[in-house]
């Protein structure tokens, strides 16, 4: 009976042990929901997604290399630096190829073609105002001489400066006597003058000399480029520019109301003259920011008027343009003292004035000085801050 029971008991321990191991040997249920399947779109990080280890971090943040390091590639290199070279020069009338450099050149004025085989050294000019530009460009030893007028300080900008340099008296002979290489001429001087001088184997040019400063920029750039002296021409124009843009940029607009009106008188023999349009003075007194009474009423170059023409322009300011050696303050008295000026209003506001002739006539960068003088003169409040100062001759000894 224990027997029995004894094998009975062992062999159902037996059962329930060989059922649990083919429980724990068997396949496992498989889940109908995985985890790693929640959500599918950004699944939760995983141990491939977590940060690279020791070995992979150098690769993840490479240190910069050599070749990597900014070198010539950002570094500005002297090509795009402007140099002289890269600015062209203006293609100025009387220029017959801006793009040549070198020598000979050829210009072109209205007495015809010259070829100039070198840069002129005996430089002689047949006007004052030629004088005044080329004294402006070149060294003073590059003259064969200077004209009559030059020297004088009555009407030159630049007597002082010409002082003791060789000068000659109008004539076809003594022009032929100073042995120049070149003449310059102006529109005033006499053909047969011209015709004589190139009959004796003298080259002559004749650049345009202009009333106004604006105008005689492009006869500067092209006396500039004969006398083999471009870049000294460019520095002047850019000067020139530069003061006449400072005037320009605070005087009221051309049609303001605010402008006052102007004339500007000299007498001779007796006579007295008003400058109208087309004239250095008319070009100043516009640029400076003023009314040319004498353009505005229809006159043109310097006309004889009557005390009582001047009365009727009733000018706010009389510009009196002729030397103090030539009664020029004489003439400010006898315009003061005039009953029939004496409700002009240039007149009630003593607003008559003796300027440097010198400015106002020259036919040259000069007159640049003028239009600041007389901008300074109209609105002083405008130009309080500013020192006006002359040119500098550009000549050495």
């Amino acid at each position: 009976m224990n027997l029995r029971l004894n094998h009975f008991l062992i062999v159902t321990l037996l059962a329930v042990v060989a059922s649990a191991t083919l429980i724990g040997c068997g396949p496992e249920p498989t889940p109908t929901e995985s985890p790693t399947s929640v959500p599918t779109a950004a699944p939760p990080p995983t141990s491939t997604s977590a940060p690279p280890t020791a070995t992979a971090e150098p690769i993840a943040t490479p240190e910069p290399s050599p070749t990597a390091l900014p070198t010539a590639t950002p570094v500005p290199t002297a090509t795009p630096i402007p140099t002289p070279t890269a600015i062209p020069y203006p293609a100025v009338s009387g220029i017959v190829d801006v793009s040549n450099t070198e020598w000979p050149r050829e210009i072109e004025t209205s007495d015809g073609l010259v070829r100039l085989e070198g840069p002129p050294q005996r430089i002689l000019s047949y006007s004052l105002g030629h004088d005044e530009i080329l004294l402006a460009l070149v060294d003073r030893g590059r003259f064969a001489a200077v004209g009559p007028f030059t020297g004088n300080p009555a009407y030159s900008n630049v007597s002082d400066f010409v002082a003791g340099m060789p000068s000659y008296e109008k004539g076809v002979e003594n022009v032929l006597a100073a042995n120049p290489d070149l003449v310059v001429v102006s529109k005033y001087t006499d053909a047969d003058i011209v015709s004589l001088i190139k009959e004796a184997g003298v080259p002559v040019v004749r650049p345009a000399l202009e009333s106004s400063a604006e105008g005689n920029i492009p006869n500067i750039l092209l006396m500039g480029y004969m006398l083999g002296v471009e870049d000294r021409a460019l520095e002047l124009v850019s000067e020139i520019e530069k003061r006449l843009t400072l005037v320009k940029d605070r005087v009221p607009s051309a049609d303001s109301p605010e402008r006052p009106v102007v004339i500007a008188v000299t007498r001779y023999s007796d006579s007295i003259y008003v400058a109208g349009e087309g004239t250095t003075e008319s070009g100043i007194i516009e640029t400076a920011g003023g009314v040319n009474a004498g353009a505005r009423d229809g006159l043109s170059g310097h006309q004889k008027v009557s005390i009582e023409s001047i009365a009727a322009m009733d000018p706010e300011v009389i510009l009196i343009t002729q030397p103090i050696d030539f009664g020029a303050g004489e003439l400010r008295d006898d315009l003061l003292a005039h009953p029939a000026l004496a409700d002009v209003r240039a007149v009630e506001d003593d607003a008559v004035t003796v300027v440097d002739s010198r400015q106002y006539t020259t036919l040259s960068h000069w007159n640049v000085r003028g239009i600041e003088e007389t901008a300074l003169l109209l609105y002083p409040d405008k130009f309080a801050d500013v020192e006006f100062t002359d040119f500098k001759p550009f000549a050495r000894e």
